[in-house]
């Protein structure tokens, strides 16, 4: 496109040189000139009115200019060939010239940027190419709907004063609702934007964020503690405790704030007063975003986005020791961690007392509690039982449950060893409130954290806490003052325990000033622990992790001290409690290891006689006068005149079943006295006071053992305990022993049950022993099958395999089962208290391992329900020998004829045969399932082959030697093959 011009010039350099005019030449003329000029023009600049914008705005636009006439405009200035040059002739200014010729606003000066902001608020404009007509529009630095204030920095400072401190200021005011403080409302009730003299919008709003950010969550934690305190229902001592702590951190940081640059007003206000005031409170800044961030109260938030705060002792101690973990390991500054480190330590305090007070620890006043509340009896007085077995470990609550979470602080150690610290500490009061352990000579303090190089090392160097140290210095909120001192000083009468705090009425004004609780010491004791606070841990704990292992080390080592208390007064031969004696006679009477308890048991319920008329226990007769009262449906049901072989001739001389009365009680309590030896009780009776106890045990038996019914189901009409020709014939009855406490923690309940069942099966086989005894005789004096001489080869073979295979059972079951398995439990038990072994730590693992020792004689005896398929094939196997020996005494009495008692002898042999090929097969399954876990364990005993403890056979591994002697050359597997 044409526009009339010429062709442009060339371009020329960056730099131009005026040609010299043909006259003299002044440089310093021409300096003072272009000085006076550029001064003129500044002066100009500054003195800009706004009414002159305004008289600007009432003139006409001015003319649009064609293209021609702005080309033409551009070439004839002469501001491109302005002089540029500085040479030796130039005269140096007086002044530095600070606006620099520089096209960007933000280069120029504080004055001249912000001058030029808040003009360009009234003449920016704007001129509409359609009507030709100029109008000013607002520019976007501004929103349209604030009011725009400037305020200059003393004004500014004198505000902030107020603000930072979480109090509304005349330009801040605190919105309840958002929980912000916001600017103060301008004209037409439009919020106003504080713009700073000499500094732009983004550069104020900068400089105030901190400000505002300190003093809004200053009120925000201010309202939480006050929110925190109205909550009564959920407040419990360490939320107490922490209101009171973040209370006392909350006064030194409005303390702190307050001594900054803000409170001194009186200092000239300069170009660096600002940005200093506002480096001094960036501490302070970080230590309260901290705390607003540990009580959920961050500045992300609004009140509606607020999570609910966790009142529970273990989740809020948790959550100021990971903050302060967090803290230390960033290595934040010295005030953060002690501001943190102060939380912890006084929030954890009642908990930690607490803990302490659960396992006795430095703590001799519950101690007295404790003892006090036990009932005042000798636990080894003789026939003392009803009085002494009331109490039981279950009943007595514990301040902490075994499943109960702990704070994520409490070393692994210590939570272990925790819940049976707890418990040993009931049953050693129980056993022995006079223990040493129970009252040291010399008490500690309580575990406290401590903080200081020095308190540290002695702790290190000690293992206990000292009474002095940097928690010292913190008073708590429940602190008192040393009443027991001043009762020195009374002459009335002395208080109870429970009143003791009332002491402080009784003395003198002012006499007991300095112990006395104040805010002011409290604030002052936080004042010095953060000045004593260390700026790093010492070396020999160098993180939080160490030093809470060291903390908690006194702690740990008490609460194994009071297992092993326990454990000991468990293995004292001359103690009632004696374990070992207890186990000898659990073992004598309900697994039947004593001959003469057995003997004299097998006597009194079963007989061996080949004549049903023959009464036992010597021809004494026994009259059973008295019947249970749901005995006549089993009369009903069952009565029979059949003989059932194997059991005593007077259970079944009325003709009722079971039998009952006080002439069976008192023949079974009989038989407990009678088998009793208390000159030959224990295997170690060299020393005097062991046999005493020893004698004072087996006497207790006599009333602790005791024959019951147990209550059965009776209304099925299948109850196979209410016919005595039946295996289970003997399943009411049952034996008992009320184990003194605090024994039971050992001798559980659970455990009783078992050798019950154990008991129970014992009957069992000895009535089928007896039976096939009884058979063996009536076979033996009398030809049964006279004329089928087929069917008498076949009895006899049947009858020497099933004697044969009851012997067989009968030595595994008392030799291996239950010899093997107990008695080396109680080697294991002797070799703890010779200290030859350390397997048992505290009563709780003697129990354990109780229990897996009858664990594995049921498994061993085929009577856990994994094993419920070899189980009733062993069963049933009993039952068809004894159904052959009833079927015997049928044949002999001659109720059943020759012929009839052929076929059935058939059918029950090879019934049985069917059996024990079977369970043969059954047992080597089980041995082939559990073939990983014997290697185990033979690899284990091979280990341990050094040892002189005798090892278990265990539970399914002892089927091994079941089937070695059932089945040698392998004929019942070979069987049917």
């Amino acid at each position: 496109m044409d526009l009339g011009l010429g062709i442009l010039p060339h371009i020329t350099p960056q730099f131009f040189v005026p040609r010299m005019v043909d006259k003299p030449q002044d440089p310093i003329v021409h300096a003072i000139e272009r000085e006076e000029a550029t001064t003129l023009g500044k002066r100009n600049a500054h003195n800009f009115e706004p009414r002159d914008i305004t008289r600007a705005r009432d003139n006409p636009a001015p003319p649009l200019l064609s293209p021609e006439v702005l080309w033409a405009k551009s070439v004839a200035s002469s501001d491109q060939h302005s002089d540029q040059v500085v040479s030796w002739d130039v005269m140096r200014q007086s002044h530095l010239n600070r606006s620099y010729n520089t096209p960007f606003l933000t280069e120029q000066s504080s004055d001249v940027s912000a001058s030029a902001q808040y003009q360009s608020d009234s003449i920016f404009c704007n001129i509409n190419g359609i009507t030709n007509k100029t109008f000013s529009i607002r520019p976007l630095p501004f929103n349209l709907r604030t009011s725009v204030v400037c305020v200059n920095e003393l004004e500014l400072l004198e505000s902030l004063r107020m603000t930072i401190l979480g109090t509304s200021s005349f330009l801040h005011t605190w919105n309840p609702v958002s929980e912000t403080f916001v600017s103060c409302e301008g004209a037409e009730n439009l919020p106003n934007t504080l713009i700073i003299s000499g500094k732009d919008e983004t550069m104020s709003s900068s400089l105030l964020k901190r400000f505002l950010d300190i003093g809004t969550l200053m009120r925000r934690l201010e309202v939480f503690l006050s929110a925190l305190r109205t909550r009564r229902k959920e407040e419990n001592a360490t939320v107490h405790a922490f209101s009171h702590a973040l209370s006392v951190v909350l006064v030194y940081l409005r303390d702190q704030l307050d001594r900054g640059p803000l409170s001194n007003l009186c200092i000239p206000v300069s170009s660096k007063t600002l940005s200093g005031t506002w480096l001094y409170y960036g501490d302070l800044e970080e230590i309260v975003f901290s705390l607003a961030s540990l009580c959920q109260r961050g500045l992300g938030l609004c009140p509606p986005q607020y999570s609910q705060f966790k009142m529970k002792p273990v989740a809020l101690l948790s959550r100021i020791y990971k903050y302060l973990d967090t803290h230390i390991r960033k290595s934040s500054s010295r005030s953060l961690v002690a501001v943190f480190a102060y939380l912890l330590t006084t929030s954890s305090k009642t908990y930690l007392q607490a803990l302490c007070r659960s396992v006795a620890y430095a703590d001799s006043n519950s101690q007295r509690a404790a003892t006090s509340q036990q009932p005042q009896r000798t636990a080894i007085g003789p026939l003392d039982i009803e009085d002494f077995d009331q109490a039981s470990p279950e009943d007595d609550g514990v301040l902490f449950a075994e499943d109960d979470e702990l704070p994520s602080f409490i070393p692994r150690d210590l939570a272990e060893v925790l819940p049976a610290a707890q418990k040993s500490l009931k049953l050693l009061i129980a056993a022995k409130p006079g223990h040493p352990v129970l009252n040291p000579p010399v008490r500690g303090s309580f575990i406290t954290w401590v903080w200081s190089a020095r308190d540290i090392q002695d702790l290190w160097r000690t293992g206990s806490l000292n009474e002095t140290g940097d928690v010292a210095l913190i008073i708590g909120p429940d602190s008192l003052p040393d009443l027991v001192s001043a009762d020195s000083n009374l002459h009335g009468c002395g208080y109870q325990s429970d009143l003791v705090g009332f002491r402080i009425f009784d003395l003198e004004p002012g006499s007991n000033e300095g112990n006395t609780f104040n805010e002011h010491s409290m604030h002052a004791a936080f004042g010095s622990f953060i000045l004593s606070f260390p700026p790093v841990l010492p070396s020999i704990t160098p993180n939080l992790g160490l030093l809470t292992n060291l903390v908690f080390s006194p702690l740990i080592s008490h609460a194994a001290s009071l297992s092993s208390a326990l454990l000991s007064i468990f293995l004292d031969q001359n103690s009632f409690l004696y374990v070992y004696d207890h186990l000898v006679l659990l073992r004598s009477h309900m697994l039947l290891t004593s001959p003469s308890f057995k003997s004299r048991l097998t006597a009194a319920l079963f007989s061996d006689t080949d004549d049903r008329e023959v009464v036992a226990g010597g021809g004494k007769s026994f009259t059973l006068s008295r019947q249970r009262s749901r005995s006549a449906s089993g009369v009903t049901q069952h009565g029979t005149s059949r003989w059932a072989v194997g059991l005593a001739p007077f259970l079944t001389e009325r003709g009722t079943w079971p039998p009952g009365g006080s002439d069976l009680s008192f023949f079974l309590r009989t038989v407990i006295v009678d088998s009793q030896d208390t000159r030959s009780f224990g295997p170690d009776d060299s020393q005097q006071e062991h046999e005493l106890s020893s004698r004072r045990i087996a006497e207790e038996a006599e009333v602790r053992l005791g024959f019951a019914i147990r209550d059965l189901a009776s209304d099925t009409g299948r109850e196979r305990w209410l016919n005595p020709l039946y295996i289970e014939a003997l399943d009411f009855l049952y034996l008992d022993y009320k184990v003194p406490h605090p024994l039971d923690v050992i001798i559980t309940p659970d455990t009783i049950s078992k050798y019950q069942r154990i008991f129970a099966f014992l009957l069992r086989l000895i009535r089928v022993e007896s039976a096939i005894r009884a058979a063996f005789r009536m076979t033996h004096q009398n030809v049964l099958f006279p004329t089928l001489n087929q069917s008498r080869k076949l009895l006899a073979h049947f009858r020497f395999v099933a004697h044969s295979f009851v012997t067989t059972l009968s030595a595994y079951i008392f030799d291996v089962a239950i010899g093997g398995n107990f008695d080396a439990f109680l080697a294991r038990v002797t070799a703890c208290r010779l200290g030859t072994s350390s397997e048992f730590t505290d009563v709780f693992s003697v129990a354990e391992a109780h229990s897996a020792v009858l664990n594995d004689i049921l498994s061993a005896c085929l009577m856990r329900s994994a094993q419920r398929a070899a189980g009733d094939l062993l069963r049933g196997s009993l039952e068809l020998i004894l159904e052959s020996c009833v079927m015997i005494g049928d044949l002999n009495d001659g109720r059943l004829q020759e012929c009839q008692a052929s076929s059935v002898l058939d059918v029950l042999f090879a019934a049985f045969r069917e059996k024990m090929s079977t369970l043969i097969k059954v047992l080597e399954a089980l041995l082939e399932k559990d073939l990983k876990s014997s290697q185990r364990q033979e690899l284990l005993l091979a280990l341990q082959e050094q040892n002189d403890v005798r090892h278990a056979p265990g539970g399914v591994d002892a089927l091994r030697h079941l089937i070695l002697r059932l089945d040698v050359n392998e004929w019942w597997k070979n069987l049917n093959s």
